[in-house]
């Protein structure tokens, strides 16, 4: 998906909308005669580079003089328009081009600056909202490049003075992202996936903070992607980015659910969190299994181990079929020759969890799907029904992933099966292991695997 992520050519195409407009601010190219107009003209301005997310300087003047420079966590008052410039010049543009823009003032949380990531995702000929979330920022930082927590907006509340204007501007969100998707459809035809991020002003006005079309390799933006596709919602768990409020309600709801790195390999860093019969907590990691007395000593562990580190989902433990009290999953190997065939099902093997795991990734064993469900105590009437069922799955998510990735040809897919029989989506992998293949004693779906990607790759030289 070739998008050009250059934050002044989608300002002016979005500018031409009339509808779209009133929600764009006020934003030109940077440079020091433009700065000076700006700051002459707004309370507050933010400087932003034209082709990277990664920094945003938010500069506030205090009187005609004097600047208050905001970036991370650099906080500067500095006196003089030009010596303010000349700071920003030498010690934060780092000689990348930027883009000047219109701040206003903006509802908090507790005193806290916060957005609204809206996710929508281009279905069959529409464009649908997958998810809304709000991202807040840590204590004394006025820009949310840095983000503290993100949780569901539904559960958003404002100062009780505000309340009414909030949610009034909520209820502008989904219009508005959907009339800004469609108009960058206009320039991006390719493009099937948008996230857009707003703040609200104190009038209850949304206002176009951020695009991003490039799609990152988070678990979560993925979800999002296989949420604007309705037959996979039956297959998906039920996901949210980690915040605490979330975690009590899916140990309230599920009684146990697992913890994981939005970026991720291998298992590591995944965790289950059981809430036990005497109201006590359990987190369940690789072999070791940690007794919690409460749950504000449980939300100290999380933090402490997993997420102060780096960001985390939260998802619903799905109870997989066992052998042996082993939990096992399905490796689905779906694959095209080349960018224009269809995929198909290559293989399929079975990875079950290494005494006292929680994850395939450490695997005891490797075997066909059907000898691991004959050795299950999962009870089918069709064992054939269950494998056409699994491969329509695999077929529909790559087809589904394709939009964010049409360059693909190889998915390995991990599915997993309750105990009732059900195919679960765990997880994608563009880079899947074929070596586990090589130790079923067939080697008819090696060889198939082996034959796709020759095909792949030989399409690939002769584009």
């Amino acid at each position: 998906m070739r998008v050009i992520n250059e934050k002044f050519s989608k300002y002016s195409h979005l500018i031409t909308d009339e509808k779209i407009a009133p929600h764009l601010p006020e934003t030109a190219l940077l440079n020091e005669s433009i700065f000076n107009e700006y700051i002459n003209k707004y309370h507050q301005v933010y400087l932003r580079p034209r082709h990277d997310y990664k920094i945003t300087i938010l500069v506030t003047s205090i009187d005609d003089q004097q600047f208050r420079i905001e970036s991370g966590s650099i906080n500067e008052l500095i006196q003089g328009k030009h010596e303010v410039y000349q700071f920003i010049e030498n010690n934060l543009l780092d000689g990348k081009k930027f883009i000047i823009q219109q701040a206003y003032p903006r509802l908090t949380i507790d005193e806290n600056h916060f957005d609204i990531r809206v996710y929508a995702m281009k279905t069959s000929s529409k464009w649908t909202i997958t998810e809304k979330v709000a991202r807040i920022t840590p204590d004394g930082y006025s820009i949310t490049d840095e983000v503290k927590c993100i949780f569901p907006l539904s559960s958003v509340r404002p100062l009780s003075s505000f309340n009414s204007i909030y949610h009034g501007a909520c209820s502008q969100l989904d219009d508005t992202a959907i009339l800004i998707a469609e108009k960058l459809e206009e320039k991006y035809p390719t493009c099937k996936f948008v996230m857009m991020d707003f703040f609200v002003d104190l009038l209850g006005k949304p206002w176009l903070n951020e695009i991003r079309y490039r799609f990152s390799d988070g678990k979560w933006d993925w979800y999002q992607v296989l949420r604007g596709e309705k037959d996979l919602f039956p297959y998906l768990p039920e996901t949210y980015p980690y915040h605490e409020k979330v975690l009590l309600y899916y140990l309230e709801k599920y009684n146990s659910c697992i913890i994981k790195p939005n970026i991720s390999q291998w298992g590591i860093g995944i965790a289950v969190i059981t809430r036990l019969e005497d109201q006590s907590f359990q987190i369940h990691s690789d072999r070791s299994k940690l007794p919690i007395n409460d749950f504000h000593e449980l939300l100290e562990k999380i933090h402490e181990q997993y997420t102060s580190k780096k960001a985390y989902h939260i998802q619903e433990k799905i109870r997989l079929a066992t052998i042996k009290d082993c939990p096992f999953d399905v490796r689905v190997m779906v694959q095209r020759k080349n960018v224009n065939s269809d995929w198909v099902v290559t293989g399929k093997i079975t990875r079950t969890a290494a005494n006292g795991f929680i994850v395939t990734n450490v695997s005891k064993s490797l075997s066909t799907v059907e000898d691991a469900l004959e050795a299950s105590k999962i009870h089918l009437k069709n064992i054939d029904s269950l494998l056409w069922e699994i491969d329509q799955l695999g077929i529909l998510i790559a087809r589904q992933l394709e939009k964010v990735y049409p360059d693909a040809c190889l998915w390995g897919m991990d599915i997993g099966i309750d105990k009732d029989g059900k195919p679960w989506f765990i997880e994608a992998n563009l880079v899947p292991d074929i070596s586990i293949f090589r130790y079923l004693s067939d080697k008819t779906m090696l060889n198939r695997i082996k034959e796709y990607l020759r095909e792949a790759r030989k399409g690939s030289d002769d584009q």
